[in-house]
C-alpha cells in the first residue's frame, strides 16, 4: 500500500479521535503519528502559478502603470503589499494573503462542527518588456486552523497539500477510504464516513485556493490588456 496515505490520514482523523466510539491505544498512535507529521521538513516551495502574456502596441511605461493600478485596486494597500517598486527595471514584487474556509458537521453520537480556516500568503511578482509581461504567484504557504477538531494550527507550504490533491479527492468515497487507507477498517461506520467529509473540506478547499490564483492571473491580464482611460 502507498504510504502517503499514511500522513493524509493522520492529519485527517486526530478530529475524531474526541469521539465516544475511539479506543485509548488508537487515540495515542495517532497522535504519536501527527506529531511526526507536524514536526517533520517542510517541502519546498515547488508550487507555482505563472503565465507570459503578449500586449502588442503597449509600452513598458503603459504596462508597469496598468500593474501598479492593478495592485492598488486587487489589494487592501499597494504600498504594504508592494516590496518591489521599480519602474526602471519594470518589476513589482508583493506580498498577498487571503482567507478561505470549509465546514461541516460529523456524524455519530455526537454531532461536531467542524470548520476549516485556511490562509493562503504569496509573493507575486510582475517583470515587464515593451510588449509583454511575466507574472508568478510563488512561496505559497497555508496557516491552517481546524476549529472543532482539537487539532493544533500549523503553517506549512501548500505544495505539502497539493500533493496529497488526488488521495482528498478520491477519499470523499468511504468505500475508498476504507480500501486505500492504512487502518481504516478498523475504523467504524461513523468514523469513516467523517474521514470521508474531512478529505472532501480539504478537496474543496485546495480547489477554491487554486481558483484564487488563476483569478488573479485573469484579472491581472484584463488590466494589462485594457485600453488607457483617454479624456
Amino acid at each position: 500500500m502507498p504510504g502517503n496515505y499514511r500522513p493524509v490520514f493522520v492529519l485527517i482523523c486526530k478530529s475524531f479521535l474526541l469521539s465516544l466510539e475511539d479506543k485509548l491505544k488508537t487515540k495515542f498512535v495517532m497522535r504519536k503519528l501527527l506529531l511526526v507529521l507536524l514536526f517533520s521538513p517542510l517541502l519546498s516551495f515547488a508550487q507555482e502559478y505563472s503565465e507570459v502574456v503578449e500586449v502588442p502596441g503597449k509600452s513598458v511605461d503603459q504596462l508597469y502603470s496598468s500593474a501598479r493600478e492593478w495592485f492598488a485596486l486587487t489589494f487592501k494597500s499597494a504600498t504594504d503589499v508592494l516590496k518591489m517598486d521599480d519602474p526602471i527595471a519594470g518589476k513589482l514584487i508583493g506580498k498577498g494573503s487571503s482567507h478561505i474556509s470549509e465546514s461541516y458537521v460529523t456524524d455519530g453520537l455526537i454531532k461536531v462542527p467542524i470548520k476549516l480556516d485556511w490562509y493562503p500568503s504569496y509573493t507575486i511578482s510582475i517583470a515587464i518588456k515593451d510588449g509583454r509581461y511575466k507574472c508568478i504567484i510563488a512561496e505559497i504557504t497555508i496557516k491552517r486552523i481546524v476549529e472543532g477538531s482539537g487539532i493544533a494550527p500549523i503553517e506549512t507550504s501548500f505544495k505539502e497539500f497539493f500533493d496529497q490533491k488526488d488521495n482528498f479527492k478520491n477519499g470523499r468515497d468511504p468505500e475508498w477510504f476504507t480500501k486505500n487507507v492504512e487502518g481504516a477498517g478498523k475504523l467504524s461506520k461513523n468514523m469513516i464516513k467523517n474521514s470521508a467529509k474531512a478529505y472532501e473540506s480539504y478537496y474543496n478547499i485546495i480547489l477554491k485556493t487554486e481558483q484564487e490564483f488563476t483569478s488573479l492571473l485573469a484579472s491581472l491580464q484584463k488590466k494589462m490588456k485594457g485600453t488607457d482611460d483617454n479624456w
